[in-house]
């Protein structure tokens, strides 16, 4: 196996920064409702930032947001998509979630573990710093991928030095 207490060691260095940055492309505010579908439907991201006319980051929309838009407003999907009205009388700005935090790249992994934890999301928005917009997005699916690569690395350091033992003569 491997030293719990060196992966323990080796999660604390792990910084934000250190994750691959997906990129994004946010939407305006006053887009509607049909050019947020539109977009959704190009995307394979499950958030779509949405920026001011100054460019500024002013929150998200989830895809649980869109579901829970239409659990609240309407009774059926069918019902949603009978009424054309509802893909132009909504605009980003309205369906903006702002309760998920930004994550920037010098957070620690844990920071970003317990907000993963704390909002229920697998995904959240990044950016370099405070000062900065966001630029991209961290997954949930890179941390493990992250952490399962430090454990290969450990059980690999692990075997190796079980060789050496068994390589050197007895004293």
């Amino acid at each position: 196996m491997f030293d719990m207490a060196k992966l323990f060691q080796e999660l604390r260095k792990i910084k934000a920064a250190d994750f691959k940055l997906r990129k994004i492309t946010p939407i305006y505010d006053d887009q509607t409702l049909l050019e947020i579908f539109n977009r959704i439907g190009t995307s394979d991201l499950p958030i779509i930032p949405v920026i001011n006319k100054k460019g500024q980051y002013i929150g998200i929309i989830t895809l649980r947001d869109l579901l829970f838009l239409f659990q609240k407003k309407h009774t059926s999907l069918h019902e949603v998509f009978s009424h054309q009205h509802v893909f132009t009388k909504y605009t980003a700005g309205e369906l903006i979630n702002i309760n998920l935090p930004v994550i920037y790249d010098n957070d620690s992994l844990e920071r970003v573990m317990e907000c993963m934890s704390k909002y229920q999301s697998s995904v959240l928005p990044r950016a370099k710093n405070q000062k900065e917009q966001i630029t991209g997005l961290i997954y949930l699916a890179d941390i493990f991928t992250e952490i399962r690569n430090i454990i290969r690395k450990l059980v690999a350091e692990r075997e190796t030095e079980k060789q050496v033992e068994e390589c050197e003569p007895e004293k």
